[in-house]
Parts: structure tokens; C-alpha cells; sequence
């Protein structure tokens, strides 16, 4: 009986261990935004052309938000730029960030899109 007992307890904090590991390790996500000349929600705030653009953007989305990520990743892609200079055509350049699964709503919710 006894040593039934110390196996359960066991089992109880084995399983409980791995499930605390898998919240720290939680699964990420891909999220895209294709950037405008100037219609982005944070252009006011974090301008496309400011110094440290992926830091100031990353606090930027983290206060808008409340939900953490690390550092965006911007890349050009002249695929997804258009040829035209009003505010609302797109850019060239695009915004990566990685948000942990079950929270990617409040960044879609600004435009973000689910890498396909």
C-alpha cells in the first residue's frame, strides 16, 4: 500500500513537472504584416524610417497589446511593395514577429496575418 502510494505521487509530480515545462517552452507563431508607405497603426508612434525601428516597434506592440514578443524581424521584399506612393499602398517591407499560440487575436486585430 505504501509503495502504491509513493508511485502515485510520483507519477503526480513527474506530470506536473512536464506540464510546467511545456508552458515555458509554449509554441510560437508566425505572424506577418505587409508595411504601408503610411498607414500602419504605429506610424505616429514608431516611424518606418526611426532608428532602432524593431526595438521602438516591439515596445510599441507590447503596450498596445499587453501580450509579450521578442524582437519583430522587417525584411524587403519587392514583391509585396506596390508602385504607387499613397499612404495606403504597400510598401516592400515586411514585419515578422513570433507570438506564443493562443494569443495571436490582439495582433491580428492590428493587421497581422498568419503565415500561410
Amino acid at each position: 500500500m505504501k509503495n502504491g502510494l509513493l508511485l502515485i505521487a510520483a507519477i503526480m509530480l513527474i506530470t506536473a513537472a512536464s506540464c510546467k515545462k511545456d508552458k515555458k517552452t509554449g509554441k510560437t507563431e508566425a505572424l506577418i504584416f505587409n508595411e504601408t508607405h503610411c498607414s500602419d497603426p504605429w506610424v505616429r508612434d514608431v516611424p518606418g524610417n526611426s532608428t532602432n525601428f524593431t526595438q521602438k516597434l516591439q515596445a510599441w506592440l507590447i503596450a498596445k497589446t499587453g501580450v509579450p514578443i521578442g524582437e519583430p524581424k522587417r525584411e524587403f521584399n519587392k514583391e509585396k511593395g506596390n508602385y504607387c506612393l499613397a499612404c495606403s499602398c504597400l510598401s516592400g517591407n515586411v514585419t515578422i514577429i513570433r507570438v506564443t499560440k493562443g494569443t495571436e487575436q490582439k495582433y491580428i486585430d492590428l493587421g497581422f496575418q498568419k503565415v500561410e
